[in-house]
């Protein structure tokens, strides 16, 4: 990425107070009687909000004085660190690890000034801050600091004793930081192996095993191994995670209500930083959804929307951007299981009205997620021309190997849309792309290969009966596949049957859905 975009992407995230702050407030540390720093924010600024790119020849169109432009790459660089200090200053007291970190400076500068009792009060306040937000990192360098100045202070009977508290905190920090690293290390390995599987189903039963391996570390064989708040939060997370992804949905669900429990009963912790919250109540609707309670469900969304403003003073735009994410999808499911045809139309039309908002915000893996969502919620209700939309723009992405199960379903239900449509000229291209897609998949299960046979197939059809037979045939080996414990989770992410019902009855899907229920 070009120096330009940064300082582009920079000025595009801030907030309308965080500009404020930097125009009014920080433009007076900058020494420029000319104002060319504040013409140049206020170019980019203008550029960021009509549109995704940043376009130099505009800024050289502007009225700058001097060498300024002659020395601009210079003058983007100054201007762009000068936001990050002023982001810096804004920001000191909005979080709790920024105070801390702020607090040690000053602390730094006192110690420098030789005013050791000052210094010392700044270590006492940012120790109790650190303290109760499990900050251990922090405590361990807050504790080096104290014993430095103690060791001017007191006498040396004193001090020995001092030293060796002090000592005693820093080695309980290790201690617990030590803790929080080895449950980190088991979530990512959790978190990298489900994710090489697409949509995080496990289909193979060499693969399932290794996965249950993981779970045989002692740390996870009881909840008193996790020493602090956040080693709890990851304990729950990790089995809700493992009784998901083993279909034990009940057990993910009490997994997931223990996890928002502990976040509630510790929001003074979470105050900074409410991921581990929000990320909580995404995993609750996950279970509710499930266990088809679908009226917690939606409540549950509502209670993650209202963190925006319960919680305002401490939203990120991250935070922002999950919630929307999250509810969205979660919405799509619910309203999917549920089978409430109005209520997914309702969905979609509010996701469409806020989507520009978000969706270049939203992590590649999500956006997949929220289309495929979309794609699929319009394929039950019948609506093609939409399928082919929101597909389109999974395919706009380009291959990755995030979601490739995902990307796989939509090569397929985007096949059956131009199908439906009676699109002819687009369907051989469709059949080709969803064949080869499917071909090209790291490994091609017997649920993908049953379609691809039945593409291939497709093909030399030439008659409306011999297509309905068709149908009927692949039915039958997809059903066969339900009984395989291991081969059904494909039917998770989309479930071709309902369609190939649909197409044999001769009746829309969402009746087929409805009469399922």
């Amino acid at each position: 990425m070009k120096p330009s975009d940064d300082i582009f992407l920079l000025i595009k995230s801030l907030s309308v107070k965080e500009k404020l702050f930097f125009r009014k407030k920080y433009m007076l540390l900058i020494e420029d009687s000319d104002n060319n720093y504040l013409k140049l924010f206020d170019e980019i600024s203008k550029q960021t909000a009509t549109g995704n790119a940043y376009d130099e020849s505009k800024i050289k169109e502007g009225t700058y004085t001097g060498k300024f432009i002659k020395n601009l790459p210079f003058h983007k660089n100054y201007l762009y660190n000068s936001i990050l200090n002023s982001l810096s200053f804004f920001h000191k007291d909005t979080n709790d690890i920024y105070s801390i970190r702020n607090i040690l400076t000053q602390a730094e500068i006192l110690f420098g000034k030789n005013l050791l009792d000052q210094s010392l009060k700044l270590l006492h306040k940012a120790n109790k801050i650190a303290a109760e937000k499990e900050f251990f990192s922090s405590r361990f360098e807050l504790s080096n600091s104290e014993r430095l100045i103690k060791k001017y202070l007191c006498s040396v009977e004193d001090y020995t004793v001092l030293a060796k508290e002090l000592f005693d905190k820093q080695y309980n920090a290790i201690e617990l930081n030590k803790n929080l690293v080895d449950f980190y290390i088991i979530n990512e390995d959790v978190g990298i192996f489900l994710r090489s599987f697409g949509s995080g189903r496990l289909r193979d039963e060499n693969v399932q095993l290794k996965f249950k391996k993981i779970f045989e570390n002692p740390l996870l064989e009881n909840i008193e191994n996790a020493k602090s708040f956040i080693t709890k939060y990851i304990f729950y997370n990790l089995w809700l995670q493992y009784y998901l992804t083993m279909e034990m949905f009940e057990d993910a669900y009490k997994c997931a209500g223990l996890a928002v429990e502990l976040c509630e009963n510790n929001l003074v912790k979470l105050k900074d930083k409410l991921d581990n919250y929000i990320f909580s109540l995404n995993n609750l609707i996950n279970c509710e959804i499930r266990v088809r309670k679908f009226k917690d469900a939606e409540n549950t969304v509502i209670k993650m929307e209202n963190v925006l403003t319960k919680h305002s003073g401490f939203i990120t735009e991250a935070n922002k951007v999950f919630i929307f994410y999250s509810a969205s999808v979660m919405r799509l499911s619910m309203y999917m299981e549920s089978f409430d045809e109005l209520k997914l139309k309702n969905t979609e039309t509010e996701i469409r009205k806020n989507i520009s908002v978000y969706e270049d915000k939203i992590t590649v893996y999500q956006r997949i997620i929220l289309y495929f969502f979309l794609s699929v919620s319009n394929f039950i209700r019948g609506e093609y021309e939409n399928c082919i939309y929101w597909n389109g723009k999974i395919f706009n992405i380009g291959r990755t190997d995030h979601s490739e199960d995902y990307q796989c379903y939509a090569k397929i239900i985007h096949l059956i849309s131009y199908y439906e449509l009676g699109y002819i000229d687009s369907l051989e291209y469709a059949l080709k792309s969803a064949y080869h897609f499917i071909s090209m998949k790291k490994k091609v299960y017997r649920y993908e290969n049953i379609i691809q046979k039945y593409l291939r197939k497709s093909f030399r059809i030439k008659t409306d009966n011999e297509m309905t037979e068709m149908f009927r045939e692949m039915k039958d080996e997809l059903n066969a596949l339900l009984k395989d414990p291991l081969e059904k989770n494909a039917f998770d992410a989309f479930n071709i049957i309902y369609w190939l019902d649909s197409k044999i009855k001769k009746i829309p899907v969402i009746e087929i859905l409805k009469s399922a229920k």
